[in-house]
């Protein structure tokens, strides 16, 4: 259990962008689409925890002092340092085997990136406000591109769009959640936002995921490819969106979108919906 909490084994729901293109794509009803882009989501998920380790060995006695992250396996001395490298050396390990079974090169050099990304991000590019927020929604991007390369579809300049504006939305929905409780002494980058400003930027990004998913929709491709009914679907990405910034209005205890998936039931709910809307106009139900 502490070494699944170690490689943060709940966070890997975020690595489902992976596999975004698969699904608007239709490769799911290929199985070597199938194989070739589970492939680069599990890739991706034990490099996503490799650098969570790191991150976590290099921030240990800063997060023992968090009322959270102390309760971290490495923060609370639970997990020694030594056990942590040897488990960040086989999650190494693992990814690299993994994507030795991908075709294509460039998930690796996607995958590359993503990491060393997180490495900058992890010692400097957090600090810093606005490119810390961009960092993390390029992350998601690198995703959706990981997964656009492993099964050999390109990906749309909506699906671009509509990947960097929610990932945006996000992101800046755990800063306003860290502004409201008063956390800036434990990132330093609170310091360079208002809330009233962040709140200014989640109305905006909100408006752009929900209008570039509809002319994701209306594109000539996707028509060709669900014909007009993906149209309908703008109705549950609204409810999504309007659930989440709802909840991050009443809640103080926000600040983890991973967590507040699991939590908000109606969240999950429409999340379900949606997927299952999907899966009926791919096999020609409606």
């Amino acid at each position: 259990m502490l070494i699944l909490k170690l490689l943060r084994v709940k966070q890997w729901v975020k690595n489902s962008f992976v596999l975004i293109p698969l699904v608007f794509s239709l490769g799911f009803l290929e199985l070597v689409s199938i194989e070739q882009a589970v492939a680069a989501f599990f890739a991706f998920c034990f490099a996503s925890s490799f650098i969570y380790i790191i991150n976590d060995i290099a921030d240990r006695k800063a997060d023992a002092l968090h009322p959270k992250k102390r309760t971290r396996p490495l923060a609370s001395g639970r997990i020694s340092v030594w056990t942590a490298v040897l488990v960040a050396a086989i999650c190494l390990a693992v990814t690299g085997g993994l994507l030795a079974l991908i075709a294509e090169p460039k998930v690796a050099l996607v995958i590359g990136i993503y990491v060393l990304m997180n490495i900058a991000y992890s010692k400097w590019l957090k600090h810093i406000p606005l490119v810390d927020v961009f960092c993390i929604a390029f992350g998601f991007v690198l995703r959706v591109y990981a997964g656009a390369y492993a099964i050999g579809v390109p990906v749309s300049s909506y699906l671009f769009m509509v990947t960097l504006f929610l990932s945006l939305f996000l992101a800046f929905g755990k800063r306003k959640a860290e502004l409201a409780k008063q956390d800036r002494g434990t990132r330093k980058a609170l310091d360079g936002y208002a809330i009233g400003t962040v709140e200014k930027y989640l109305v905006i990004l909100a408006g752009a995921v929900i209008i570039s998913y509809a002319l994701y929709t209306l594109d000539a491709n996707t028509i060709a490819r669900f014909g007009n009914r993906l149209i309908y679907s703008v109705v549950f990405v609204m409810l999504g969106m309007f659930q989440y910034q709802a909840q991050l209005d009443k809640s103080g205890d926000f600040d983890d979108p991973t967590d507040n998936l699991y939590k908000d039931k109606i969240l999950v709910a429409i999340c379900a919906t949606y997927a299952a809307y999907i899966m009926l106009i791919a096999a020609g139900v409606i």
